[in-house]
């Protein structure tokens, strides 16, 4: 028979198993968590898609209508003079500044819609991962615990005073 051990106490293993299991639960419900954000973000994604698109087509339809008022503005005249086109001048600027940043954020959008689908299944990979261990391999390791702590406490039971 091989030299006795000295244990005296398990409860930094009985912690360590409920510190375990409790870290299991956390991550589950994390990743439940990521899961649902990963969703909310694809619709998002996908509504600001179709809102900067519509944003685009109005702004489309302002730079048209302020090219059509300045060009009104530029060709009238009054008597032998040209009525002032400052004001439709900076209309037309603001309705082409309009649609630039619609267009912009419409890119971008796109951009989101295009690459997001990637960085989710570089995600997907370790969670998937990460769930499996902790359905299938926290529960043997916290069975694993239960019966060293058991034959621990045994074995402290019958150790000679």
């Amino acid at each position: 028979m091989g030299p006795s051990a000295h244990v005296s106490a398990t409860e930094a293993l009985v912690d360590f198993r409920a510190t375990l299991c409790v870290f299991a639960d956390q991550a589950k419900d994390a990743l439940g968590i990521i899961d649902h954000e990963i969703r909310r973000t694809l619709s998002f994604v996908d509504e600001k898609l179709h809102e900067w698109q519509a944003a685009v087509r109005r702004a489309e339809d302002e730079v048209i209508q302020a090219k059509i008022e300045w060009n009104q503005r530029h060709i009238q005249r009054i008597g032998d003079r040209r009525p002032d086109t400052t004001f439709a001048e900076k209309a037309l600027r603001r309705a082409q500044a309009n649609l630039e940043f619609a267009q912009e954020k419409l890119n971008a959008a796109r951009r989101w819609q295009r690459d997001l689908p990637h960085e989710i299944l570089t995600y997907e990979g370790p969670a998937r991962q990460l769930q499996n261990a902790l359905e299938s391999e926290v529960p043997r390791m916290a069975a694993y615990m239960d019966r060293k702590i058991a034959a621990l406490e045994t074995y402290v039971r019958q150790a000679p005073g």
